[in-house]
């Protein structure tokens, strides 16, 4: 027996179409979970940055005074400790790029606070130093 008289007496046609339906179902169900994976991708994320303490908070109710992420003195002695090696004087970049890679949260918003308290000051030609 050759030809389509043994693909007919073997059920070669169901199995022809049942491999079909399986590559096509396969091929679904991969293009679905590579549209979803941006959002396993951003749910490890979150989930990573959880695990970092929280920021307490401190809101000032008069609008005209600043408000800090963390109490202003906690803040000059984190930064304070990180800008140690500096020196006496030293550029903001480099205060933010070491508070950036010590993880801490919110860097352009703490050493915003910091020169709004004067706690941080200007010498000029973009270098800083602390009160």
């Amino acid at each position: 027996m050759y030809g389509i008289e043994a693909i007919n007496h073997h059920n070669g046609w169901a199995m022809a179409a049942a491999g079909a339906l399986i590559v096509m179902f396969g091929l679904s169900v991969l293009s679905f979970v590579i549209s979803q994976l941006h959002k396993v991708v951003a749910m490890i994320e979150n989930w990573a940055n959880k695990k970092t303490q929280p920021v307490e908070t401190k809101v000032e109710t008069d609008t005209a005074q600043p408000r800090y992420l963390l109490d202003i003195d906690e803040l000059r002695k984190r930064y304070r400790l990180l800008s140690a090696e500096f020196g006496e004087t030293f550029e903001l970049k480099r205060l933010y790029e070491i508070a950036t890679e010590s993880g801490l949260p919110h860097v352009h918003l703490a050493i915003r606070s910091l020169r709004e308290a004067g706690i941080l000051l200007p010498v000029g030609d973009g270098m800083f130093k602390w009160q």
